[in-house]
């Protein structure tokens, strides 16, 4: 039995102006963080079907924008080979988000622990929504478009993904309504003809991608795909001998034009060519074409005497859709795994590791804990949220173990804000037993005390040369701001800058004064230059000294790995990440399930601490890790 499914194509191209007036006026400050948090990393796209051109658009634009690599993958690539995703972006989309293969792909990025997450999905509720709501990393957009949904190829939610992904790497895009074509004439061109050949270059490459999927997924032709440079690497031939069976289509954008003139004129004048072009360059561009594509669709249905929206489809076909994807569970435990991934080069052996966190975790089990020594963004609060104060649950458990007299220690790279924050989140009661190691740990003051941090610029005099051939650096001063402390300098972003990127052009403006004691330390949002004085571990030893012998000082942290703000914190022998490891079996371990990281790791670390009398004691049950 077979059943038409779908909706009437022609109707769904009518829908295009109110999809793009819609998309173009939603807000997109949660995928601008996701672009934020990728920045310096390759991207990997994820997706099926039509959503496959939505993900090779992302792709383009993460490589124009960030220039890292990316990659357009579908589930199954992800799901069969390592894919590497645990040092990447990953992004996926999925218009209802619920298919099981894109639900099956984040699932492995969450496995994969991918540092930024981030979906496009156009159902106000989904499965992939809800899932993505239990982790932090995870970012998805979810909103109801007023096209509703597709009919049996992507369009509206096709449109819409791509302008709203453009919009949050900083494209601007045109009145792009006022572009749309309403061309049906010409459809006799494929008469008889039953092969396309699209021939595509730059910004065309996503639309090449769209024709292929819908001229194949709706059966109305087959369909290759080359670009214009590997088109003359033999794939003439077919041209060559089957002309009366194919048409050309020709995608052209400002950046192809001359290869594309180029390549079109030494065709035979026999082979029929459809050529569709813009001048709109960039992201803008890629949409024009998506939007003659679809025109060109329709073309090629009135040929066939089909609407390419309501095709029928067999009952195999929607059980193969049902088809369950494989789902590969590692059998490393999630503490091991990160280990692994931390070292300097691909291994399995994790014998040194298995050994190791069996003697931290007995060490952190018997162990008398009088204080602890927190780092602040990306550990008690989330990067994002770092002006907005504590969670609740945070301060609750921190308010336990300070009325059980377990002393709390923050260092963090900030001054005055963290001060305020705490002061409003914790009982006055309190504050005596919490120490606040301000600019990395090297000013130290009590919660209470207004004097604290000092002010005043460098008192060193090797961070007062530092800070002259920072200043002086024209492009430096453009990008970031730089504000001198007593013992470091603060390096801050204006814009998206790469930190990477930022540290090693301030790294070279050091270089005269190399071997000197200067060094850097880098945090998710900035870097800070610090002098000689000891960072970090300086709150640590203060903490020391408070609670005496006998006792001891956990560290939590989210940097672990150098030059991350924490590579010196977690260097201590009793040290946790919440995030980042290093590759030290010593120290510097995350114990938290797979996925789970910032506040949420933690909330569960605080809540393994049971405290008395000033002693606190890590009930960890490993059986949280797997």
């Amino acid at each position: 039995m077979r059943a038409f499914m779908g909706k009437a194509f022609a109707s769904e191209l009518a829908a295009l102006p109110v999809t793009l007036a819609w998309a173009q006026a939603q807000e997109v400050k949660l995928l601008e963080r996701f672009v934020a948090d990728a920045a310096e990393l390759p991207l990997v796209a994820i997706g099926s079907g039509g959503s496959s051109t939505a993900c090779h658009f992302t792709a383009l634009l993460h490589r124009t924008r960030c220039r890292r690599p990316a990659q357009f993958m579908t589930p199954l690539d992800v799901l069969s080979l390592p894919a590497g995703l645990h040092r990447a972006g990953v992004f996926l989309a999925s218009a209802s988000g619920k298919n099981k293969d894109v639900l099956a792909a984040f699932d492995a990025a969450i496995a994969e622990e991918a540092p930024a997450i981030a979906a496009i999905t156009l159902r106000g509720e989904n499965p992939l929504g809800l899932a993505a709501a239990a982790f932090s990393r995870a970012r998805v957009f979810t909103a109801e478009a007023p096209a509703g949904k597709d009919g049996f190829l992507a369009t509206n939610s096709l449109i819409a993904t791509c302008v709203l992904i453009a919009r949050a790497y900083g494209f601007e895009l045109p009145d792009l309504k006022t572009r749309l074509r309403d061309d049906r004439s010409g459809s006799s061109i494929f008469e008889g003809r039953h092969m396309v050949q699209v021939l595509h270059g730059g910004w065309g490459g996503p639309v090449a991608t769209d024709l292929e999927s819908k001229v194949n997924e709706s059966a109305l032709a087959s369909a290759q795909l080359a670009d214009y440079r590997n088109f003359g690497h033999g794939r003439h031939l077919w041209l060559a001998k089957r002309a009366a069976e194919t048409v050309v289509v020709a995608l052209v954008t400002p950046g192809t034009f001359a290869i594309a003139e180029s390549t079109l004129k030494l065709f035979p004048k026999s082979i029929p060519v459809v050529r569709l072009e813009t001048t709109l360059d960039g992201p803008a561009g890629t949409i024009d074409l998506l939007i003659q594509a679809f025109g060109l669709v329709a073309r090629l249905g009135e040929a066939r005497g089909q609407d390419p929206g309501r095709p029928h489809v067999p009952e195999f076909g929607r059980k193969l859709y049902r088809l369950t994807p494989p789902r590969v569970r590692s059998t490393v435990p999630a503490p091991i795994q990160r280990k692994l991934w931390a070292l300097p080069e691909v291994s399995e052996n994790d014998e040194a590791f298995n050994v190791g966190v069996e003697r931290f975790l007995k060490a952190a089990r018997a162990a008398k804990i009088g204080a602890l020594a927190l780092d602040y963004d990306g550990t008690l609060c989330a990067r994002e949220d770092r002006f907005d104060g504590l969670r609740d649950d945070i301060v609750a458990e921190c308010a336990r173990l300070l009325r059980a007299g377990v002393r709390i220690g923050i260092a963090t790279g900030r001054g005055k804000s963290v001060r305020d924050e705490l002061q409003k989140a914790l009982d006055k009661k309190l504050w005596p037993l919490v120490q606040l190691g301000y600019y990395n740990g090297t000013d130290i003051g009590v919660l209470g005390d207004e004097r604290s941090p000092s002010k005043g610029g460098p008192e060193e005099e090797i961070l007062t040369r530092a800070h002259a051939l920072l200043a002086g650096d024209t492009w430096l001063t453009a990008t970031a701001k730089l504000t001198p402390r007593r013992h470091q300098i603060a390096v801050e972003p204006k814009g998206a800058v790469r930190t990477d990127a930022l540290a090693a052009h301030v790294m070279a403006l050091l270089a005269p004064i190399d071997g000197a004691g200067v060094r850097i330390v880098v945090s998710s949002h900035s870097l800070d230059v610090l002098g000689p004085t000891r960072g970090k571990g300086s709150l640590v030893s203060w903490l020391r000294q408070q609670i005496g012998d006998g006792r001891e000082v956990l560290c939590i942290g989210d940097r672990g790995a150098w030059p991350g703000n924490d590579y010196a914190l977690l260097a201590e022998r009793l040290s946790l990440s919440v995030d980042e490891v290093s590759s030290m079996s010593t120290a510097c371990w995350n114990l938290a399930p797979r996925g789970v990281s910032g506040p949420d790791a933690t909330l569960l670390y605080l809540r393994a601490i049971r405290a008395r009398g000033g002693v606190g004691t890590f009930a960890w049950s490993e059986d949280a890790a797997r």
